[in-house]
């Protein structure tokens, strides 16, 4: 169970992301009238000015996410959504956050990680709290049956209009 039980997220797209008694996040998308897979975590990304303001000092915003919002949503969505990407919430010690309960109990500021298999090339501070213009990233590991390994799932979804 999390504080936010009962609660809904709605995202500019109109999806809907439920907070579940199981402490996981089911997420509606309206525009296909379906409902996908229970996740595990669900973490909110900053829009691209207050990335700008809360990034560290060497941490070159532009290059890595491009010149205004636009370009920033892109890179995210390149960075989360294609082959081989990686993406793990962590704490500030790099530990793997896999629920929603851990990243609850965390104190500490929370961080979503990118790169690629074999390293992390860069991290950006996250919410745990929903909150409106902030974009959708939720996650879950699961076990396929069918292939007999672990897999992770990621969707970056869109900005957060609403909060029920």
């Amino acid at each position: 169970m999390t504080q936010y039980e009962g609660r809904t997220v709605v995202t500019s797209q109109g999806s809907e992301y439920k907070y579940l008694p199981d402490g996981t996040t089911q997420r509606f998308k309206k525009t296909e009238g379906r409902e996908y897979e229970t996740q595990s975590v669900l973490v909110f990304i900053p829009d691209y000015q207050t990335l700008k303001k809360v990034a560290p000092p060497d941490f070159d915003v532009v290059a890595v996410f491009g010149e205004n919002e636009t370009q920033y949503a892109q890179r995210l969505l390149e960075r989360t959504q294609t082959e081989g990407a990686r993406n793990y919430v962590v704490n500030a010690r790099g530990k793997k956050l896999e629920t929603n309960q851990d990243v609850q109990k965390e104190t500490g500021p929370i961080f979503l990680t990118f790169g690629s298999e074999a390293k992390v090339d860069f991290f950006v501070p996250v919410s745990r709290e929903p909150k409106i213009g902030y974009s959708t990233f939720d996650t879950r590991k699961f076990y396929d049956e069918k292939e007999g390994v672990w897999k992770r799932e990621r969707h970056l979804g869109n900005k957060v209009v609403e909060i029920k």
